[in-house]
């Protein structure tokens, strides 16, 4: 059998790019935490709630959205819709197809929970220039979209 080593330099550069993501997450504990203080929240379900808020989505693609299996966003539904926070309605020709909303309720919670306002966070992009922040958020989207195609790929056997 034989493996391809990876040069180096690109060894090298993807654990520098780990660290630093890494080292960014750790700016998001405090805003985590004020999130669960206010609101008792997850990032994860405000994530959910956003992508919501754009309108109605069948569960299949609001899993993909938001980067969780068929099983974890199940559990997740179920909290916020035990907290009045969305809505979940079964097609009548597809039992199968579940649909999705934004309730009023988690609408109005979006509304108030502003996290990100005057944090330590919200502060280091705004300084940063326009070019700055287009090719930061240019990378974390590729980030997010790569690791969640892994993922799909991953869980779909190759």
């Amino acid at each position: 059998m034989t493996t391809i080593s990876t040069p180096r330099p690109i060894q090298n550069q993807t654990r520098e790019a780990l660290l630093a993501y890494l080292d960014a997450l750790t700016l998001a504990e405090p805003i985590q935490a004020r999130l669960w203080q206010l609101a008792h929240l997850t990032l994860t379900q405000v994530s959910l709630l956003r992508e919501l808020r754009s309108g109605s989505q069948t569960a299949g693609v609001l899993g993909q959205a938001v980067g969780l299996s068929p099983t974890s966003l199940t559990r997740l539904v179920d909290r916020l819709e035990g907290r009045g926070l969305v809505i979940r309605r079964r097609e009548s020709e597809d039992r199968r197809c579940v649909e999705i909303r934004l309730s009023a309720a988690g609408e109005r919670l979006l509304g108030e929970v502003k996290i990100f306002r005057g944090s330590h966070l919200h502060r280091a992009v705004d300084s940063m220039t326009p070019d700055e922040r287009r090719r930061l958020t240019v990378g974390l989207k590729r980030l997010v979209d790569l690791a969640r195609s892994i993922v799909a790929q991953d869980e779909q056997g190759g």
